[in-house]
């Protein structure tokens, strides 16, 4: 049987057994040439083409994914209501212009202003006036007189100091226009401002610590230089004003610096010594010993005598201190009345004023 009598398929067999027997030979697969064998195969097969072979494993293809069916779901749809035409159209909708929104301008931040402070009269005796001058002088011409009870004073310019007799402040009242010795005003303000400012405990505090260390420098930055301590023994006794002079004195216990504090409420006696004498003992033991404290209310225990403020005295905001007595000693209690001021916006301790049992 000849070659051109073999069949195109058997020939195209043939030739890739004999590759597959060189490549078992050697670690190196020979070059492999296929020839082209001519179409010269039974002139009554259809022409077969023929297709390169290569040595290389086939490439992979990337099929598409398949196509998502979408199926479509059979539904009635209702046949369009027909809407009779109206023989006045309907006007078209207006197209209204957008609002314009003016931009916000936030107002400057203004620095708050303090309110000028307010007066009232103070440390004046009920059966007494306080004289308005024309003057800062105490020998000027009366113009006016405010009663003990008098508030809504205001101060309308600085004051003058005169020699001897303090500041002088040029007030407006309802009795009028003139001048005021300060000694006997005082900053207006309200109880509850007053008894919820931790300023005035601060203030309280340092006063403890004054008594402790007999700190006369730190005295002197709790009380006004010119206003000065006002200091009572007994409420009913004498009133002894420390002022800037005496306050660097005052725990000194010099004979040139005994005062009178008044009267003994049991012999009648006149008591006469330093402060250090007279009065530090009972602030030591009682001021320092006090275990309740009120604001504005007096406390105290069982007396035969009178407990209050001195007159005027009540002008001024105060606290009270109390020691009371131990249990088999109903008697042996001691409180201390401390004033405190406000003057320009800054307290200061005005007054100390002692209560204890009396017959």
């Amino acid at each position: 049987m000849s070659i051109k009598s073999l069949s195109l398929p058997f020939v195209l067999a043939l030739s890739l057994f004999m590759a597959l027997l060189s490549a078992c030979g050697g670690d190196t697969p020979p070059d492999l040439v296929i020839p082209t064998v001519a179409a010269t195969a039974d002139p009554n097969l259809p022409p077969t083409a023929v297709a390169a072979i290569s040595p290389t494993a086939p490439a992979t293809v990337t099929l598409p994914p398949p196509a998502t069916a979408i199926l479509a779901t059979a539904t009635n749809t209702p046949a369009p209501t027909p809407i009779p035409p109206s023989a006045t159209p309907p006007p078209p909708t207006p197209t209204l212009a957008p609002t314009t929104v003016p931009p916000t301008i936030a107002p400057p931040t203004a620095t708050p202003v303090a309110a000028a402070p307010v007066y009232r009269v103070a440390f004046v005796a009920a059966n007494d006036m306080l004289n308005v001058r024309r003057q800062a002088d105490a020998d000027s011409t009366v113009v006016g007189q405010l009663s003990p009870a008098a508030t809504g004073i205001t101060v309308v310019d600085e004051g003058q100091s005169v020699r001897g007799g303090g500041l002088w402040l040029p007030v407006e009242t309802t009795a009028g226009s003139g001048y005021v010795n300060s000694r006997f005003l005082t900053e207006q303000i309200d109880r509850a401002t007053f008894c919820a400012d931790p300023a005035v405990n601060d203030l309280l505090n340092r006063l403890q610590t004054v008594i402790v260390t007999e700190d006369v420098a730190l005295l002197g930055e709790l009380v006004h230089p010119t206003r000065g301590l006002r200091l009572r023994l007994n409420w009913w006794n004498e009133e002894i004003i420390v002022r800037e002079d005496g306050i660097t004195d005052l725990f000194r216990d010099r004979r040139r610096d005994a005062v009178n504090w008044g009267t003994d409420e049991g012999s009648g006696e006149t008591i006469r010594g330093t402060f250090s004498d007279v009065m530090l003992p009972f602030l030591t033991r009682d001021l320092l010993g006090a275990t309740q404290w009120a604001c504005d209310e007096l406390l105290y225990g069982p007396t035969a005598g009178l407990i209050t403020l001195p007159e005027g005295y009540e002008a001024v905001h105060f606290y009270s201190a109390h020691r009371p007595a131990p249990a088999a000693q109903e008697f042996d209690w001691g409180t201390w009345a401390v004033g405190v001021e406000r003057w320009e916006g800054r307290y200061y301790i005005s007054y100390l004023v002692h209560y204890r049992y009396e017959i």
